[in-house]
């Protein structure tokens, strides 16, 4: 009888981190009775934000083994961050889960569908959690908060709205030191278009982290 070839020990501490961690948040989700999964196709999406739901992607939730992994390596930075920001929050999962694992003093959730926010709402609510706020905006209209801060998308939008978004808080990476956490990050380059550069990136599960490249040059 042939026997499998054994896994490298690197590799099965981390299916052993996966489990555990997945298992934790799914009893976490379970305490508070929490709706995070239904996917929602981009059709059936509301919001009164036409022209950018033309842009936009499917709505589907973020594994947040994957989330934690990618804002450690932006804790490794050094930065002191104040806010976390989910751009195209959704129901609220990446919001509430960098709230469970991470010393950020604010979190913001950002969507522009009033039913997906008021979902994050009652989520929010279920928990004890009192630093959290969802927002109804737009993000190619939305100005973002003051304060060291990590951006996280999880591909909520195309080139288009992904541009218009930047350049309309380019001051905000010049006077902070902010970094944009990208799930799936496929329009990477429009944001290096832009001037970001990517300071880490998992080939494997497609995704970065970015950050400002000319406001870092001269700190």
């Amino acid at each position: 009888m042939s026997r499998l070839p054994r896994r490298p020990l690197g590799e099965k501490l981390e299916t052993l981190s996966q489990f555990y961690h997945r298992a934790s948040d799914r009893l976490f989700i379970r305490r508070y009775s929490l709706e995070f999964d239904e996917f929602v196709p981009r059709e059936s999406l509301v919001t009164g934000a036409t022209d950018s739901l033309a842009h936009s992607y499917n709505y589907r939730p973020y594994s947040t083994f994957q989330l934690k992994s990618l804002l450690r390596e932006a804790f490794r930075s050094g930065i002191p961050f104040q806010n976390f920001v989910d751009v195209g929050c959704g129901r609220g999962q990446p919001s509430l889960f960098a709230r469970r694992h991470f010393p950020f003093a604010h979190v913001y959730g950002v969507d522009f569908s009033e039913p997906l926010i008021d979902a994050a709402k009652r989520n929010l609510h279920r928990t004890p959690y009192d630093n959290v706020s969802f927002v109804v905006a737009d993000a190619a209209k939305w100005k973002v908060p003051d304060g060291n801060t990590i951006f996280f998308m999880f591909n909520p939008f195309d080139a288009v709205i992904m541009e218009e978004f930047l350049r309309l808080n380019l001051d905000h990476f010049v006077r902070y030191r902010s970094l944009i956490a990208y799930g799936f990050d496929k329009h990477r380059d429009t944001m290096c278009k832009l001037g970001f550069e990517i300071m880490y990136r998992s080939w494997r599960d497609e995704h970065s982290i970015l950050r400002y490249a000319a406001a870092y040059s001269t700190r």
